[in-house]
């Protein structure tokens, strides 16, 4: 939907400019017509090309940031899990210590 005006505004650029170029030059009315003709239907089409060029590329790169992010997450999980068994063992062997420790 961001990119719904791009097509109408390349198009109208290019039919600027072929209407300065026929008022220019002084073509006769029917051949700067048909020109324009030609020049809007081509360059909407290269418009539509165009937007939809972009709209993928952006969804692409959203979707590349969106999985990073994610990859990120479950990164700082692991980590977390791993530092909460790190303790969990350290605590385990102090409590072995101090029992070891009591019984002599």
């Amino acid at each position: 939907m961001k990119y719904r005006f791009i097509p109408a505004c390349v198009m109208l650029t290019a039919g600027l400019v072929c209407c300065i170029m026929s008022i220019v030059q002084r073509w006769d009315v029917t051949y700067s017509l048909i020109a324009l003709l030609i020049v809007l239907i081509l360059f909407y089409i290269l418009g539509q090309i165009a937007a939809q060029v972009i709209g993928k590329v952006i969804a692409d790169h959203e979707a590349m940031v969106k999985a990073e992010e994610e990859r990120l997450r479950r990164e700082e999980e692991l980590a977390a899990e791993e530092a909460e068994k790190e303790n969990a063992e350290q605590e385990n062997n102090e409590d072995n210590e101090d029992n070891e420790a009591e019984t002599l």
